[in-house]
């Protein structure tokens, strides 16, 4: 083999090695792209999902498909994105539970921080104690204290899935109060939560905003307290846990887009890229809005610390309140 031959070898090797970690092929994307909610159909994952999904896809240059894979507070959807070819056509619609459940729910086999690569953030949601408009539970949350000390394990609580943001919001509202409930998960979150409310199957609910802030509006449902820092200007006459005394600001719901481990960084950024300027939408933010939500962004780099941040944070929960997997 002559010398120019060798050396034409040498940098074809080099440009195969170089190209799937820094090249944007020229036809990505050729097809439709999949974004995997791990909760049912009109959950706050679902609604969140399908907004960033709607004002996202122009800029990412293929339609967004959502597709609802509900189970195990998330742990399905987490599972199948993990498992996924990590070509750019695989999304998944993260929030919070992707970091809580491989401590807390037995046999989840995926971590954050190596099954995935992170896109980026979308979204605040804050979470919120709710009851059924006119039930003997539509009263100030002090006095909801009240009531379950005077019935303890009694008074059933629903919540969208096992060690899900508001079952987390759920233990620390019992903690801090001295009272105990019966806690009723449902898989599938508010498409089961909130009929089972309405229906009278439990007496109270946690859950994101986007559960509540539409029939709150209507006047079908109170919420007694958020965890929001201060009331939101948009539902002033909603109140904190953090006014009533409990130390729960801050337990939120936070979304991320995120793709199975191995996927090109040119694709992570141009999916960033493109999200980014979907979250910049103006429809996108009164969307937002009217889920109770917040829109936000934060690139790749410091949407994985902010997750860094709450796994900290919420490993100090482990230990306080002895969690351990079920």
């Amino acid at each position: 083999m002559n010398r120019k031959m060798m050396i034409f070898l040498l940098a074809a090797v080099l440009v195969l090695c170089v190209v799937p970690g820094t090249a944007l092929s020229a036809d990505y994307p050729v097809r439709e792209i999949e974004f995997i909610s791990g909760f049912g159909p009109g959950s706050s994952n679902d609604s969140v999902a399908r907004l960033v999904g709607k004002f996202s896809e122009k800029y990412v240059g293929k339609p967004i498909v959502v597709v609802n894979k509900p189970g195990g507070g998330g742990t399905r959807g987490y599972t199948s994105l993990a498992a996924a070819k990590p070509d750019g056509y695989t999304l998944g619609n993260l929030n919070v539970a992707v970091i809580f459940t491989p401590y807390l729910v037995k046999g989840v086999t995926y971590d954050f921080k190596k099954s995935f690569k992170i896109v980026n953030k979308t979204a605040i949601m804050p979470i919120g104690l709710y009851v059924k408009k006119g039930s003997p539970y539509d009263i100030p949350l002090k006095e909801l204290v009240k009531k379950f000390k005077e019935k303890p394990n009694t008074i059933k609580i629903g919540v969208g899935g096992n060690w899900v943001p508001e079952d987390i919001a759920r233990a620390v509202f019992e903690d801090e109060a001295g009272v105990q409930g019966i806690r009723v998960p449902f898989p599938a979150g508010a498409p089961e939560t909130i009929p089972a409310l309405l229906g009278g199957h439990t007496d109270i609910n946690f859950g994101g905003s986007s559960h509540w802030a539409e029939l709150y509006r209507s006047g079908k449902i109170n919420v007694l307290a958020t965890t929001l820092e201060k009331r939101d200007p948009g539902m002033p006459n909603i109140p904190t846990f953090k006014e009533n005394g409990f130390d729960m600001a801050g337990i939120m719901n936070i979304y991320w887009v995120g793709t199975p481990a191995g996927t090109p960084d040119a694709i992570i950024s141009h999916l960033a890229e493109a999200f980014r300027k979907g979250v910049a939408e103006p429809g996108y933010a009164a969307g937002m809005t009217n889920l109770g939500c917040t829109a936000a962004w934060d690139g790749p780099a410091d949407s994985l610390k902010e997750m860094n941040k709450i796994e900290e944070a919420f490993l100090k929960l482990v230990k306080k309140y002895n969690l351990k997997p079920e």
